[in-house]
């Protein structure tokens, strides 16, 4: 079997909406997917999932949520070499697991690949994670520039990290380093991407080709489980600094062209905005 898809979920109609958007999101035959999930919801919404698919789903586990402990457990039960591990609040874009695959396959560098995510409105929220002089990570241009923006690249880019709502990854390889069950409520992903560069020299991958719209935490803000905690924030820090007094010069380099990246397009950004303002200043005078 190629690709095994990992997703947690407690609501039904969120988990309905991502399992019908696999259908347009891979051509692989049915032999070669699997769905597995580990149920958290109510026992009385379980008989509402639909999975409209076209693939075989299985809910292998209902136990207390914890990300990372209930995606560990899933992975160790999928028969997949590709694992997709997925939020159930994603709708992904036709092609975007093909894509993804083809990228993961065809690159030995690449330890992990994930994608574009947007909001509902159609504005950034996810493409690459990167960290502030503090060490602590943050999603470029969120809510900064709408996903469909010509500053942004169309063609695949090192990123510093990725999120852990939509994460391609070789099934041996998760196994051998797997999430950190130690966050409270997040912060596996952000340590998950630095050990894949620092203990196995591999790149993280972004790709535009790869995307989905995110409804971004709404079961977690639904149950005041949302943002980070101290103790994770402290956590991810820590892990942060380990990561750059170790880690290779050419990983080092590849965050230099990153952040230079960063201050290209954000210089951009300011210099329509001044633009926009002088434009309507000119329109002020005139009348």
């Amino acid at each position: 079997m190629l690709l095994s898809i990992l997703v947690v979920s407690r609501s039904y109609k969120l988990l309905n909406l991502m399992l019908h958007s696999i259908s347009n999101a891979t051509s692989l035959d049915k032999i070669n997917v699997e769905i597995l999930c580990s149920w958290n919801g109510a026992n009385v919404d379980e008989s509402k999932i639909k999975n409209n698919s076209g693939y075989n789903f299985k809910i292998i586990q209902r136990q207390k949520y914890h990300f990372a402990t209930n995606i560990n457990s899933l992975a160790s039960h999928a028969c997949g070499d590709i694992l997709l591990i997925i939020n159930d609040d994603i709708v992904l874009d036709s092609n975007s697991i093909d894509y993804a695959i083809h990228e993961l396959k065809n690159n030995s560098q690449v330890g992990l690949v994930t994608g574009k995510l947007r909001y509902k409105n159609g504005m950034i929220q996810h493409v690459g994670i990167t960290f502030n002089s503090k060490n602590i990570p943050y999603h470029k241009f969120e809510k900064l520039l709408k996903s469909n923006s010509d500053l942004l690249s169309k063609v695949d880019q090192i990123i510093p990290a990725a999120s852990g709502a939509l994460i391609f990854i070789k099934k041996s390889l998760f196994l051998e380093i797997g999430f950190s069950e130690e966050y409270e409520i997040c912060g596996e992903d952000i340590e998950l991407s630095l050990d894949l560069r620092e203990k196995k020299d591999y790149i993280i991958l972004f790709s535009p080709r790869v995307s989905g719209i995110h409804f971004s935490s709404a079961t977690r803000k639904k149950n005041n489980q949302y943002g980070n905690s101290n103790h994770d924030l402290e956590k991810m820090k820590k892990r942060r600094e380990n990561f750059i007094n170790k880690v290779s010069k050419n990983q080092i380099l590849d965050e230099l062209n990153d952040l230079t990246n960063q201050i290209e397009i954000l210089n951009k950004i300011e210099l329509k905005r001044k633009k926009i303002k002088n434009f309507f200043k000119s329109l002020k005078k005139k009348f």
